[in-house]
């Protein structure tokens, strides 16, 4: 009788273990997804950190050089128009700006 009993709650059994490794299994699948989404990003990533670095770069050495008198100087006269005493200054007009 015993042997009936435990082959009656067999089918049971085997779909409750069935249910389980489908919980399991759908419990992947969102991290799954995540993660090829993930690796989709990195090559633009890491594409955005390298001009980030280059522009790093260019703006350490733009400090480094408005760190010296005659960086100070060249900065000034380009961004603020500044000229020495005595110096003439001359501006000239593009030609697609005439008419």
């Amino acid at each position: 009788m015993r042997r009936r009993a435990r082959h009656r709650y067999r089918p049971a059994a085997v779909m409750l273990y069935a249910v389980l490794i489908g919980l399991l299994l759908s419990s992947y699948v969102s991290p799954l997804r995540q993660i090829f989404v993930d690796r989709s990003e990195i090559s633009s990533l890491q594409q955005s950190l390298a001009h980030l670095r280059e522009r790093n770069t260019r703006l350490t050495d733009q400090a480094r050089s408005l760190q010296t008198p005659s960086g100070i100087e060249r900065a000034a006269r380009e961004r603020y128009g500044m000229i020495k005493p005595g110096e003439k200054v001359y501006i000239l007009r593009e030609r697609g700006g005439e008419k």
